[in-house]
């Protein structure tokens, strides 16, 4: 097994190239190895690393001599001070990767730099498989399973009611939880519906999956749902971002690099502007980008009235994602 195929086995499914760094390469292009990704900026590699740690895996960005492994978490909020550089770990070999990577996740460690003082393709000892759960982690995964078990009972019951009682209007502008299920009764069976935080994703989060679709909800803004989208085409999917801001800055070279790599995806902005003029007009205007390929940004008049009583069905934790 190499570096590459290791990588995979602890959920590495891409790896993000930085734009003054050499590639991979022939390093990276076996069958079992990350699929490569070039990013033409430190800001977009980070977000696409970001987005890709939404498939519950570190996500990792490589400029030729420095591995950088993020979690989901890692990502800071718009507006947010930048957070202080990390150190840089000097690894000397691939048997001092498998351990300081066990020892970040014994940690929790929501971001790591490691010097790689050897090529990718490198064998890793026949001894190292994937990291075991450490104990911190089985905690924190017993946390987060019953926190979602308690949502699943009471306050999913009440979420689904008033999801389920705004789903017969179909004027425009649209409510949100019409919105999110015109999203995924659209998307193809291989479909992903990819949204930033605050009110656009709290719906998408408690909507999208009562109609059946699969949703992914950044843990903070700033393109991470347009880098997803990217990612999802790159894995054979469809993707859609839901935003509630035009893409600008960042996200918009990332839609960019999307139309120089021929991609097909969707990005939907939320807001007060589009011409849509019912839920059945969104649906077919849906269907026509997606079949139509390439990059399409849709606008969609939504009217979000209507958050406060799902945050009061949710609760604490729905109010802090829809801020």
């Amino acid at each position: 097994m190499t570096v590459g195929e290791w990588l995979v086995s602890v959920g590495v499914r891409h790896l993000v190239t930085m734009p003054d760094g050499p590639s991979p390469g022939a390093a990276l292009t076996g069958p079992g190895s990350p699929h490569q990704i070039a990013a033409p900026d430190e800001a977009c590699a980070r977000l696409l690393a970001t987005a890709a740690a939404l498939d519950h895996g570190p996500g990792a960005t490589w400029d030729g001599e420095v591995l950088t492994l993020l979690s989901a978490s890692a990502v800071a909020s718009p507006g947010a001070p930048a957070a202080a550089p990390t150190r840089v770990d000097p690894i000397p070999s691939p048997a001092a990767l498998v351990a300081a990577l066990e020892a970040a996740r014994a940690r929790g460690t929501a971001e790591i730099r490691l010097r790689l003082g050897f090529p990718l393709d490198s064998p890793v000892p026949v001894s190292a498989a994937a990291p075991a759960p450490t104990p911190a982690a089985t905690a924190t995964a017993t946390a987060t399973a019953t926190a979602t078990a308690t949502e699943s009972g009471t306050a999913a019951g009440a979420a689904s009611e008033v999801v389920g009682s705004l789903l017969a209007r179909d004027d425009a502008p649209l409510n949100p939880a019409r919105a999110a299920a015109d999203v995924a009764e659209t998307l193809p069976a291989n479909g992903i519906v990819l949204a930033e935080p605050g009110a656009a994703g709290l719906w998408v989060d408690h909507t999208v999956p009562t109609v059946g679709g699969e949703v992914r909800v950044a843990p903070a803004g700033g393109g991470v749902a347009v880098a997803g989208a990217l990612l999802a085409w790159r894995q054979g999917r469809v993707g859609v971002a839901v935003v509630e801001q035009p893409p600008t800055g960042t996200a918009a070279t990332l839609l960019e690099l999307a139309s120089d790599l021929d991609a097909s995806l969707v990005v939907e902005v939320w807001g007060r502007r589009g011409g849509l003029r019912s839920a059945a007009d969104h649906r077919e205007r849906l269907a026509a980008a997606l079949g139509a390929g390439g990059v399409r940004v849709i606008e969609v008049p939504v009217d979000f009235t209507a958050t406060k009583l799902l945050i009061d069905a949710v609760g604490d934790a729905a109010a802090a994602q829809a801020r």
